[in-house]
């Protein structure tokens, strides 16, 4: 097994993947996408992070956050993230993908992938390739042709702020500020 380690950096800005068990596609139905968000807004409330960017498919999300100055725990904000949702969702009707024997044995919900992918960004040049990523997810994954058409994303806002054009399709004109916006603590 490879010896990953994490990074864990005070102030960072970090890109996180979280998938649904089995790749399910739960989000594809309102009321769990609410029940997502207010899981999120919950946890920002109690720990608090700032959600840089998101996109919401069916089956997974990718979101950036930035760690406030003096706080490096993202872990334990995206585990609280998936017990409230997981929480919330089988109290309210939701079903749990079928289980092994070793996630039963450890008490894991059929919900949500155990694991979850992170990336701390090294600089505005790594921001920007995962900020596109992050808004190009839903092309690339075939639900839209472009990322405009897709509303469960933070691309509408950065197109509100001039970092994108509406029909934006993968290159991306860096805003003058964007240094500022980048060194922003």
């Amino acid at each position: 097994m490879p010896n990953y380690r994490r990074r864990y950096i005070p102030g960072a800005y970090v890109f996180i993947t979280m998938v649904t068990q089995d790749r399910r596609p739960l989000f594809k139905s309102e009321p769990w996408r609410e029940l997502l968000r207010d899981g999120i807004e919950f946890v920002r409330q109690r720990h608090p992070f700032e959600l840089t960017a998101m996109v919401l498919l069916p089956d997974h999300l990718h979101m950036m956050w930035k760690l406030p100055a003096i706080d490096t725990d993202y872990s334990t904000r995206i585990s609280l993230i998936k017990r409230r949702f997981t929480y919330a969702y089988l109290r309210t009707g939701g079903t749990e993908a079928p289980q092994t024997v070793s996630r039963t044995r450890q008490r894991s919900r059929g919900v949500w992938q155990k694991r979850f992918h992170e990336h701390t960004i090294r600089d505005a040049k790594d921001f920007h390739m995962h900020l596109d990523y992050i808004h190009m997810n839903p092309v690339k994954h075939g639900v839209v042709s472009m990322a405009n058409d897709w509303p469960w994303s933070s691309f509408h806002r950065y197109v509100d702020q001039k970092w994108y054009e509406a029909d934006w399709q993968g290159q991306i004109d860096l805003p003058s500020n964007v240094q500022y916006l980048w060194m922003d603590g």
